[in-house]
């Protein structure tokens, strides 16, 4: 006998009356009412945020490598937890430079898109380069100071192994459903590492504290777009391989548990999310055949949110890069993108 749960889950999704809509949203006017009361909604899904403390950095170690010299640093998250973050920063740089906090999807961790192994060796690009393409060093090639943080769950930054914990490619579960008890999200812990990245970012002499962005994929691109949501002073925003809608991403396929926030869907969909980013310069990336984020539904939601960047005569600082591939980081338009918003 089947009780039709799948009918009912449909029927959940149908009544939900989310409280934004941008298709809604008439002009300027609107939008800022629009900004302020969504943003608020926004936060308060993440949960209980850390509390501001001194960032206390210092530098572990110094390689040089090709075009830039990278730097892995240790730094304060919360209440005497610190982690850990690779700094990379370009030769010959003698002035206030561009930067960018870049943010790691599901994998070994940071090192992979700083150029190295998981045994911590130098990678060699044109063997593998793995589906995250190196792209926190790419970067630096091209003239950005790049701050790259070990998000909590992956790499470094997993449980320590003991009875009970499965033996995974990261601590995401764990950590994830722990947070929830108590009234955090996964998320939110992620966006106060960015921020903690941004204010590290802002502080240093060769950087232009009002030229610093970001940019992530996959679950880092998740990181990404929720970071320059909450931070109004993030200049410009590339999200590869997450922009879609939540109904036939996160929630229609099997999704790590650290993409999920409670609560959120009563304000708006992935759409209404990107667009606490406008105006500000956004590009996304999309695989034809990427199978977790379906790229019919990115269209669909894609075009919600230019409509709402012309309507706010912000039509320039939105673009997406549609190209023929799986979940991997393209690169065809984001390095120029934010080589020129930044």
């Amino acid at each position: 006998m089947s009780y039709d749960v799948d009918g009912y889950m449909e029927r959940l999704y149908a009544k939900n009356k989310s409280e934004f809509d941008i298709g809604e949203i008439g002009g300027k006017e609107g939008f800022e009412r629009f900004s302020e009361r969504m943003g608020r909604a926004y936060v308060s899904c993440l949960g209980e945020m850390p509390q501001h403390c001194p960032l206390d950095a210092h530098i572990v170690s110094e390689t040089p490598c090709e075009g830039y010299t990278r730097l892995k640093i240790e730094y304060t998250v919360d209440g005497g937890f610190r982690a850990p973050a690779y700094v990379l920063v370009p030769d010959g740089i003698s002035e206030k430079s561009p930067a960018v906090v870049a943010l790691a999807g599901h994998g070994y961790g940071v090192a992979d898109i700083v150029g190295l192994t998981e045994s911590g060796e130098e990678k060699q690009p044109e063997k593998d380069p793995g589906y995250q393409k190196n792209f926190a060093a790419e970067l630096a090639k091209r003239g950005c100071v790049v701050a790259a943080p070990e998000l909590f769950g992956f790499g470094e930054l997993m449980l320590e192994p003991k009875q009970g914990h499965p033996a995974e490619g990261s601590s995401c579960y764990m950590l994830t459903t722990q947070l929830f008890m108590y009234g955090k999200t996964m998320a939110g812990i992620r966006v106060w590492q960015a921020q903690r990245m941004f204010e590290y970012l802002g502080a240093r002499a060769d950087v232009d504290p009002g030229r610093i962005g970001s940019m992530g994929i996959s679950g880092g691109g998740l990181v990404s777009s929720f970071f320059a949501a909450y931070n109004k002073n993030v200049k410009a925003c590339v999200v590869s391989g997450y922009f879609c809608t939540f109904k036939h991403s996160i929630m229609g396929l099997h999704h790590c548990i650290d993409n999920f926030v409670p609560g959120f869907l009563k304000y708006g969909e992935m759409a209404e999310l990107f667009a606490l980013i406008a105006p500000r310069p956004l590009l996304m990336e999309s695989g034809t055949k990427d199978t977790i984020f379906p790229i019919e539904a990115v269209k669909s939601s894609y075009a919600k949110l230019a409509a709402l960047y012309g309507r706010l005569g912000a039509k320039d600082n939105i673009d997406i890069d549609i190209f023929e591939g799986e979940h991997q980081i393209s690169g065809a338009k984001a390095y120029d993108f934010l080589a020129e918003r930044l």
